[in-house]
């Protein structure tokens, strides 16, 4: 008895000092189709020496990476050399809970490619993507750093079935690039995620419901990309400890408007990066008339099936069927006074908008631009 005793001491304070010196989950996300980094392919030594000109280059614009850019420091696959020359001049600003990175020494065309790689590598696969306007999004992942592990998933895993375990939590970003004023650019991930929760009056089936997007998810991530252009960890870390560059609440509920104060030219791009964070992509910016065009994202059938998948359907991976797009709406920002915009809703056609969500929309706006 005295020897059982002890079995169970010596197991707690393991449980125990396993909790204490718990992490934080890492980020491991996965989507389907997704090649990890270690899978990509090695070119063999004696092919590495090939000459390089222009006869196969893809015309500028295109997104993908061209043969005159590798020439600017990144190396073939397998060299071991450094693939990106070091970028200098980032900086991580920030206004509320939106935060952005510019960066000074490079365009748009040249953080283009960047982007797509560092996307890829990550584990996500690019949905959309207009080089012209700088947008980019890619499609729902999940986190599997976030699945438990115990010893029949790691036995699955062993024997090729892995998969068949999920998480509850889906996660997508919505990137946007844009020229700053002095010839950089500036780059945003808008993080929108989704999370299964048990529904219905006895609790028995499960359904994709959208949550709050999460602004600590996307300061990682944009800590991840300095540090894929070359900065070193101390300098992420202390960008990211910048504070808000204004203090107190910058936007306020009047009825079926919504109130922003600061100069217009930030109110419009703090305003586009909100609706892609609410589930309204941007579809085109009227600058003359101040109006979004923008396309609501039926979420919740656009992430994942409602009804959870059985045993088979995880094994072989079927997908669910696409769900049809919603109207496109607008969404105006108009000018009053020196300081201050006024945000409403508008059906396409230029009509005040008279959805039931309308309300909820002016809320989530109000949420992340205050």
């Amino acid at each position: 008895m005295k020897h059982i005793k002890t079995v169970f001491a010596v197991a707690a304070l393991s449980v125990l000092a396993a909790c204490s010196s718990s992490k934080e989950p890492e980020l491991d996300y996965h989507t389907p189709g997704v090649k990890k980094t270690g899978d990509t392919l090695v070119i063999p030594p004696d092919l590495t020496g090939i000459a390089q000109n222009d006869r196969y280059t893809l015309p500028a614009g295109t997104g993908a990476v061209r043969a005159s850019q590798l020439e600017d420091g990144a190396t073939v696959a397998g060299t071991g050399d450094a693939v990106l020359p070091q970028v200098k001049n980032m900086h991580i600003e920030r206004e509320g809970s939106q935060r952005w990175l510019t960066v000074g020494d490079k365009s748009p065309q040249e953080i283009w490619p960047l982007l797509k790689a560092f996307w890829q590598e990550n584990g996500f696969i690019i949905d959309q993507e207009n080089p012209a306007t700088g947008f980019m999004q890619t499609q729902w992942a999940e986190n599997r750093a976030t699945i438990p592990t115990d010893p029949v998933r790691r036995l699955f895993q062993r024997v090729g079935l892995g998969g068949m375990y999920s998480s509850s939590f889906r996660d997508r970003f919505v990137v946007r690039m844009e020229r700053t004023a002095k010839g950089g650019t500036a780059v945003t991930f808008s993080h929108q995620g989704m999370e299964e929760m048990l529904v219905g009056k006895d609790k028995d089936t499960t359904q994709w419901q959208p949550r709050a997007s999460d602004p600590d998810l996307e300061a990682q991530l944009l800590a991840r990309f300095m540090m894929r252009l070359g900065a070193d960890q101390d300098t992420v870390q202390k960008e990211l400890l910048q504070k808000s560059s204004v203090a107190g609440e910058l936007a306020k509920l009047d009825g079926d408007r919504l109130l922003v104060s600061g100069t217009h030219e930030r109110n419009v791009y703090r305003l586009s990066l909100t609706l892609d964070r609410v589930g309204l992509t941007v579809q085109n910016y009227d600058a003359a008339n101040n109006t979004f065009t923008v396309q609501p994202a039926d979420i919740e059938a656009d992430a994942v099936s409602n009804a959870k998948p059985g045993f088979f359907s995880r094994l072989f991976g079927s997908k669910p069927q696409a769900a049809e797009k919603k109207p496109l709406m607008q969404v105006k920002i108009t000018p009053q006074g020196k300081a201050t915009d006024v945000v409403t809703l508008h059906h396409a056609d230029g009509s005040a908008y008279r959805g039931k969500d309308g309300k909820d929309i002016l809320d989530r706006l109000w949420r992340e631009l205050r």
